[in-house]
């Protein structure tokens, strides 16, 4: 098992604060530019960069798929929720976990050790619902 941090929300801007309620989606599938060398079983911390929080813990459930060939964002994976803060503004700075901020629009996800997991999955569950 491997532990990723994934950007939701770059390029296009921050993810809006209400993101529970308008993209439930985002608990569901994530997408990438290439295909992305994640596996069942990984899991992913997301990191909405425009705001430089962590919110959720996801586990992968499926393998890479190219769902969507030709566009931006062609290859995607399913997700389950473990850890989820629905408010933006309650959730812990990527700081927290031992993660610069950044914007990482360049990249699509980062490799995590398991100790900047293993404080991800604290600081989020401490305000998690």
């Amino acid at each position: 098992m491997q532990h990723w941090l994934k950007p939701i929300g770059h390029a296009r801007g921050p993810l809006a604060a209400d993101w529970f309620e308008t993209r439930p989606g985002v608990l569901r599938r994530t997408g990438f530019p290439r295909r992305p060398r994640v596996a069942e079983g990984d899991r992913f911390v997301y990191y909405a960069s425009v705001w430089k929080v962590v919110f959720a813990i996801v586990e992968v459930v499926s393998e890479p798929e190219e769902t969507a060939p030709g566009t931006r964002w062609p290859w995607t994976v399913a997700v389950d929720p473990l850890l989820v803060v629905p408010v933006l503004e309650h959730a812990p700075p990527v700081e927290a976990i031992g993660v610069a901020a950044r914007s990482t629009s360049q990249q699509s996800h980062i490799r995590l050790s398991l100790e900047q997991y293993a404080r991800a999955v604290d600081v989020i569950a401490s305000v998690a619902h």
